[in-house]
């Protein structure tokens, strides 16, 4: 971000700064650069440099322009308070501060057009807490599940029973699973950020979904969800507890729908309720 962005960013929160305060941001930044506030290293992809690259040709793109920049990439997260960021040659273009601001696939072509240069997808690392009813690698030990549906804006739709995890705030799906099932599609203009789980990496994209969990009485509840796609989840770190699992749900998903969830441990079974009592 230029000083003059920083600068617009700092009024949408505070309100207008007179010109003395101005100044003084401007000094502030220009001070901090001095003590080695870290300078954006690299160049994004041209849209006709990105068609012309193999997948993996475009995400060892990417990895490399996000390890150059962790540092100013923290720095500028931290900042702006973001949950993920778009840059474009060390200028962020769009930031939300959860995956549900993220722009859906049309709007994210429409910018890349326009822009001529692919974005870096950068974002903080996801806390997920692994806590064990699906039966894990260890003995004695179950992993507690929930049904959920998951439907494309096609209408295409499909249900899994997911491993229920509240130390995560967002959920994390198989992504060929759900494309072969037509419930997503990955254009060439798809963004994949890097996460880390159990101390090891894996990518993901965040797409916009319907998510239905159906309580005990047949009530269906629903609501429209950010689902964070993981690439080649077989070989990802989600399955390191549970080889079987093909879904991570986490917080966000009953937040949004209000439902009450029991868990009964004598009878590793999940219970969901519409209504709160």
């Amino acid at each position: 971000m230029t000083v003059d962005e920083i600068i617009a960013e700092v009024e949408k929160r505070m309100g207008a700064l007179d010109e003395r305060t101005k100044q003084a941001v401007t000094l502030a930044l220009q001070l901090a650069e001095q003590q080695g506030l870290p300078k954006w290293q690299g160049e994004n992809p041209t849209w006709d440099e990105w068609q012309r690259m193999s997948e993996e040709e475009r995400q060892a793109v990417m990895d490399e322009l996000e390890q150059r920049n962790r540092v100013w990439l923290e720095w500028m997260r931290q900042a702006l308070r973001a949950e993920w960021l778009l840059v474009v040659d060390g200028k962020v273009i769009h930031y939300g501060a959860s995956w549900n601001e993220y722009p859906p696939d049309e709007e994210l072509e429409a910018l890349i057009q326009r822009l001529g240069k692919v974005p870096l997808l950068s974002a903080a690392d996801p806390m997920i807490e692994e806590t064990a009813w699906n039966t894990t690698r260890y003995p004695a030990d179950f992993y507690p599940t929930l049904s959920v549906t998951f439907q494309g804006l096609t209408g295409q739709s499909i249900t899994l029973v997911a491993d229920f995890d509240t130390g995560s705030r967002y959920t994390f799906v198989d992504a060929e699973l759900l494309q072969r099932q037509g419930v997503i599609t990955f254009p060439p203009t798809t963004l994949w950020a890097v996460g880390w789980h159990l101390n090891r990496p894996f990518h993901y994209a965040p797409k916009s979904l319907i998510a239905i969990l159906t309580a005990a009485d047949g009530t269906q509840k629903t609501a429209s969800q950010t689902i964070l796609c993981v690439r080649n989840w077989q070989q990802s770190p989600f399955v390191a507890v549970n080889p079987n699992r093909t879904a991570l749900v986490g917080r966000s998903i009953r937040l949004a729908t209000q439902v009450k969830v029991t868990l009964d441990f004598a009878q590793k079974v999940t219970l969901v309720q519409a209504e709160v009592s």
